[in-house]
């Protein structure tokens, strides 16, 4: 698997995360403004494992589960990126990600910085949420996400802080 693939694959399972869990934090949110309570903004983190369909692709793929605290719940995840190395070990990774869960899908754009050190890929980066369907219908926020990959990018794990609000 090429350098840039590696790359690709494990930055693109960190942006499908910070979506989900951007998308779960909303529900939660519908669910307590439901209730009465006013619109404010929920906070939460939440672990995603991603596996790249084409790790030595510059235009990449990949597919991911979502694990978040109880409030939020659990999902899954679809990106494409696109992969930009500034050299032979860094770079960055950019594109948009579906989180998909039981109460509707939510969408986000997401953008990595990656370092390579062997077969160890780690990246950090931010999400922003653009919208989502159904219970995420108006859903807005923001992801810090963080991760790494020890096998050259084919599968990654990625924490994400969310921030959201839904109208």
């Amino acid at each position: 698997m090429s350098l840039h693939a590696r790359i690709r694959e494990a930055l693109l399972g960190s942006v499908s995360l910070a979506l989900a869990t951007l998308i779960v934090a909303g529900a939660a949110h519908a669910s307590q403004t439901q209730r009465g309570t006013s619109a404010a903004v929920t906070t939460g983190v939440c672990t995603l494992k991603t596996f790249d369909l084409t790790p030595t692709a510059i235009r990449g793929e990949d597919f991911g589960v979502l694990k978040c605290p109880r409030w939020l719940g659990r999902g899954v995840q679809h990106n494409r990126s696109i992969l930009t190395p500034t050299s032979a070990t860094t770079g960055t990774l950019k594109g948009s990600l579906t989180l998909y869960f039981s109460r509707g899908t939510v969408r986000s754009r997401f953008a990595l910085r990656y370092t390579i050190s062997g077969s160890t890929i780690t990246f950090s980066g931010t999400a922003k949420v653009t919208g989502g369907t159904a219970a995420y219908k108006g859903i807005t926020g923001s992801a810090k996400l963080a991760g790494s990959s020890t096998d050259g990018g084919s599968h990654s794990t990625i924490t994400e802080r969310i921030r959201v609000r839904r109208p």
